[in-house]
């Protein structure tokens, strides 16, 4: 009888370690870690937001997104992510309006005139 409420013990201290490791998690993924930086919410204010995507093959895409003021664009493929570059203000200046309601350029438009600015 003893082996049985030694493992129903043993069983009771895993579920609660399960549970407040969820409940560690959950409140991290809601407050950020304490004393970092504070956790990032899609489409909140002045932070992280996807402004476009353009499928470029199988699985490759190429992503523009916006993180505060700052606007970058990736090459996303199933294994990597690759900065290809920080828009500068102007072109930035674009999207940006957009996520302020503004009309803005296409986002084919966009890339083009970057990649005839690298050239």
């Amino acid at each position: 009888m003893d082996n049985v409420w030694s493992l129903l013990g043993v069983l009771a201290v895993v579920v609660l370690i399960l549970y407040l490791a969820y409940a560690a998690s959950k409140w991290i993924g809601t407050h950020g870690v304490p004393g970092g930086a504070p956790a990032v919410r899609p489409g909140g204010a002045g932070q992280f937001r996807i402004l476009g995507q353009l499928p470029v093959g199988r699985n490759e895409r190429l992503v523009l997104f916006r993180l505060d003021e700052r606007c970058y664009l990736l090459g996303v493929t199933e294994h990597q992510i690759t900065l290809l570059r920080e828009l500068d203000g102007e072109e930035a200046a674009k999207w940006l309006a957009e996520s302020e309601g503004a009309p803005a350029p296409g986002f084919a438009e966009v890339l083009g005139s970057a990649l005839r600015k690298k050239k």
